[in-house]
């Protein structure tokens, strides 16, 4: 401050006047705050977003496994690939999540090492191209491919 003083009774200020101690410490509160409010409402930002982000990538898991498992008990003859792509897309419209351009199922059956009995499952790979401003409430450009597997054993007995 132009012409204060500082002695042994305090601070003075430029009109000789004495003022208290801590008046130099004035509107640093509304500074700190200036400061720590953007801050801590970043870090909120933050957890929702890779709470979003864990939540959807959860989904496209889930989409796996009831592919996997749908196309494993099926009984109608089709193919694993048609059973489990339909169910996928269907338990991925169910949650709200849309994959685009679209949704890549891969369905294939396969060996399973089980000891003594030959045992064969049907793995399902999802892979979801997601728009990042679908998964945030602000418009963030950009895209995360979010992907799922799964292998469930296929029933020996469903032709019973």
């Amino acid at each position: 401050m132009a012409g204060a003083t500082s002695g042994a009774d305090g601070v003075r200020g430029a009109d000789g006047g004495a003022r208290p101690a801590g008046a130099a410490d004035r509107g640093s509160l509304a500074i700190e705050a200036a400061i720590l409010v953007p801050a801590i409402a970043l870090l909120f930002s933050l957890a929702i977003i890779i709470g979003r982000l864990e939540t959807v990538s959860g989904t496209v898991d889930e989409a796996a496994r009831v592919g996997a498992r749908t196309a494993s008990l099926d009984r109608s003859g089709q193919s694993p690939q048609t059973v489990a792509e339909a169910a996928v897309r269907q338990a991925l419209a169910d949650n709200g999540v849309s994959c685009r351009p679209r949704v890549t199922v891969n369905a294939s059956v396969v060996p399973l090492d089980a000891g003594p009995v030959p045992l064969n499952g049907v793995r399902v790979d999802v892979s979801c191209p997601v728009q990042v401003n679908d998964l945030f409430v602000v418009w963030v450009p950009g895209e995360v491919t979010l992907t799922g597997s799964f292998t469930s054993v296929i029933d020996r007995f469903r032709s019973q």
